[in-house]
Parts: structure tokens; sequence; C-alpha cells
């Protein structure tokens, strides 16, 4: 496809990554030529220094012939006036980044397709129904379902105390029961990702993504010494946009309270969410927290919008006894030292826009339904519908030379979903889930090409 982005800021830098892994024609817009240089010295994009709001700047971007226009500056008008000047122009979809959650209601959103913007994204929005799923999701650092619930993937921390620490991953999974319902299929660990296979190891510290169907999670958890607790009390660190969503969705399901250090956005977020206990404080104090109750807090959510302060807010938070602590982090550098640290989980509202926009990148060709990045490692979750032709469905799985470092988790066929084995061989309607490293993505579509 030939996409053009507006903005090479945190989104639009994250956006040009993957896309153009994903052998994108990319061009990004920027007024600043320092952000457009170290973009271009590391991917294969075209960069344009100028304002997307510049007819010349658009015509020179080639903006009539493409196929994404995707405005994601620091500047919501300017997303929106681009977004629409680009669809003028002839590209077939536009999506603009806005800032206001109102404009997410069905009314508006009807308004902005009227004018020629077919998506619009807010990233805090989507960041705090992130949050909120995986508070409900207690045994687990993060929660993701695809295949309308019929596979699910969890994520695992695997601690000093676990049950499966030195045994093979064969080992572990040992029933034929389990192996048709479960199944580990990546590990993080330090700096690497890898794909594992039976003669690996779980080591402590180790990040497992293990997918599961219905049948096969209650016993998954138990193999790897997990239990849900009940969630009740949940305290959350600054009303940043992504604070003040995740405190609306979740103050009529829990006891929530919200702190903040600036006075006047306190009294006026106590003004908008009458159900939660607006505290003006600094949260950064240890005395204030023992005091409004960290100590009986069952979940502890930091989105200040500022990393350190929420990594060691969380810290602090473990440290005294707080079961479960997620934390906002926008630097990609500091998502490993969070994990060290014993954080539970991270969100990044960049991997979750990103995320969000990757859709409307997907071919009719591959037939790719849906596709999501993880925070913590570089690869990618893709769902795939099975058509007639695809060279997947030609031999048993075992006689497949199927890349290294990918592999297909999990297989929805009509009702039922299990994991598969060497002697699956994957039929025309079966939805596939697929887990792939960048390298391997090329040749992973390649067996997933319709003719």
């Amino acid at each position: 496809m030939k996409i053009t982005i507006a903005g090479a800021g945190e989104v639009g830098k994250h956006l040009s990554k993957i896309l153009a892994f994903d052998a994108h024609d990319v061009t990004v817009i920027d007024v600043e030529e320092g952000e457009l240089s170290n973009l271009a010295s590391h991917l294969d994009i075209l960069t344009i220094k100028g304002s997307a709001l510049s007819i010349s700047v658009l015509q020179e971007a080639k903006v009539p012939e493409c196929d994404l226009f995707i405005a994601v500056t620091h500047f919501p008008e300017m997303n929106v006036a681009s977004s629409v000047l680009a669809k003028k122009m002839g590209a077939k979809k536009t999506i603009a980044r806005v800032r206001d959650p109102q404009l997410l209601e069905e009314k508006n959103m009807r308004l902005f397709n009227e004018i020629g913007i077919d998506s619009i994204i807010y990233p805090q929005a989507l960041a705090a129904r992130e949050i909120a799923k995986f508070v409900q999701q207690t045994a687990t650092r993060e929660f993701f379902d695809f295949a309308d619930g019929l596979l699910s993937l969890f994520v695992l921390k695997i601690e000093e105390d676990s049950p499966v620490i030195g045994k093979y991953l064969h080992e572990i999974v040992a029933l034929q029961e389990d192996l048709e319902n479960f199944r580990i299929i990546m590990i993080k660990r330090d700096f690497s990702t890898m794909i594992p296979r039976g003669d690996d190891v779980c080591l402590p510290h180790d990040i497992l993504y293990i997918i599961s169907n219905k049948k096969g999670s209650k016993s998954m958890l138990e193999t790897f010494g997990r239990k849900k607790f009940a969630v009740n009390n949940i305290m959350i660190l600054g009303a940043s946009r992504t604070g003040r969503a995740t405190a609306k969705y979740l103050q009529n399901l829990f006891d929530v309270k919200l702190i903040e250090l600036n006075e006047q956005r306190a009294k006026i977020i106590a003004n908008e969410l009458t159900n939660v206990l607006v505290i003006n404080g600094d949260g950064r104090s240890t005395d204030l927290l023992v005091e409004e109750g960290i100590r009986n807090t069952d979940v502890f959510i930091a989105t200040t919008g500022n990393s350190e302060t929420n990594i060691l807010s969380c810290y602090l938070a473990k440290s005294v006894g707080v079961k479960r602590t997620i934390a906002e982090i926008e630097n990609f550098d500091y998502i490993a030292l969070a994990r060290d640290m014993g954080i539970d989980t991270v969100i990044n509202k960049k991997t979750i826009a990103a995320n969000s926009i990757h859709k409307y990148t997907l071919g009719e060709k591959t037939a790719i339904t849906s596709s999501r990045y993880l925070t913590e490692t570089e690869a990618q979750v893709l769902e795939i519908y099975i058509k007639p032709g695809m060279k997947i469905t030609e031999q048993q799985l075992k006689f497949l030379d199927f890349p290294r470092a990918a592999v297909i988790g999990g297989v929805v066929r009509g009702k039922d979903a299990f994991i598969p084995k060497g002697n699956t061989q994957i039929k025309n309607g079966d939805k596939v889930l697929v887990f792939s490293m960048p390298n391997a993505i090329g040749d992973v579509k390649k067996y997933f090409e319709s003719e």
C-alpha cells in the first residue's frame, strides 16, 4: 500500500517503523527536519519537510495516489483539516488522531465520515480500555482475545518460586488434552524474544506468551501456579487524559481513588467523575499514599504522563503489598526496566494506537482479519482467514517449511478452537492465529496468499 503519515512524533515514528517492516510504501511529512532525518537514516521510507496543510507538500507526497493517509501530529485541528484535504485530493482512506473523547460518540463519527474522515483515534481512550480489561484479568500481566473470544493470549511472568522453573516445555504441557488446549508460543528473555520448541527450558523472570482456548485456560493457570484474586479497591495516580478515561471506565465497577497533584485539575475531575474519590496531593509521597490506604489497594495504576514517576510509584506500591500494578510508559527503553522492577503490566499508547491503525493496512489478498503488536516484544500476531488455494492448506504442518521465527499458535474450525500439532492440516474456512518475528513476516504471508 501507498501510505502517507503526517507527523513524525512518537506515534508517527512507531507507525513508520512497523509499516516499513511490512514492506509498505511509506512517506512521512513533518516540519521538523531532525525527526525526519533520524527516520530516513533507519528506515526505507520517503520523508518530506513541510506542513501537512500545504497542498504543494501533499502533492509532493503523492497524496492523491495514496491508499491511506494518517494524520498523527501533535495538533488535533491540523490532523482533522489535513485528513479532509487529503480525502478531497484523492486519498482512498484517511485517519485522524484527536484529543477530545466526545468525538468518539457515534453521532460525531458520522459527521467525520461525511466530511471525508474514515476513522478517528484517541490513544488515551484506547489505553484506558486496555487498562480496564487488564484490571479484571488478575492472574496475568496482559490478556487478549482473538477469533471472537474462542482463543485467548495470556502473558505470564515466571517468578522465582514458579513450579515450572528448570522444566522443558514438553514436560510442562505433557498431557495430550492440554496439548490441544494451550501452548507456550513465545518467550521474552532479557532483551530477546524467541519462538520456543519442546526442548527449551523455563527460567526465572521469563515472560511467557501462552495461547489457550476456553477449555484450557483454567488448567493453564493452575500449571503455572497463577490464581485470580478479587478486585475491590483501585488507586489511580495522575489525572492525565489516560487516567481520567480509566477512572471513568472503572468508577461503576470498583471503589476508585484518583490522586492528582494539580489542585485546579483535581477540582475539575471531581465534578466530572461523581463515583470517584479525587484527592489533591503529591502521589510521589509515601506518607500520602499510605495515608490514603495504598496498603489496602488491590490494583495501583500510574498514569501521570511521566514514565519515571509511573515506574517508581508502581515499585513503591508493589513494595507495600499491592497485588497488581499497571504503569503507563511512553519510553520503550524503560519497559525492560519496569519488568525487572516487578511491575505487572505496562501500557504504551504508541503501541495501542499503532494496533488500532494497523488494521487499515491489511490487504485482502492475504485475508488477514486482524493484527497486533505486543508491548514488550517486537513480535506480531496475525489472525488469518483461510481461503482456497493457500499454500498453508497443501500438507500437514510438519511437512511445511514454515519459518522458524514464526508459529501457528491456534486454529478455529467452526465453533471449535484448538492448538495445532505436527499432523494438523489447515483447511479452507479455518481461522488461524500466527505469531511471527519481524524478519519472518514476508515469508509467513506467502503461505497465506490466495489465488
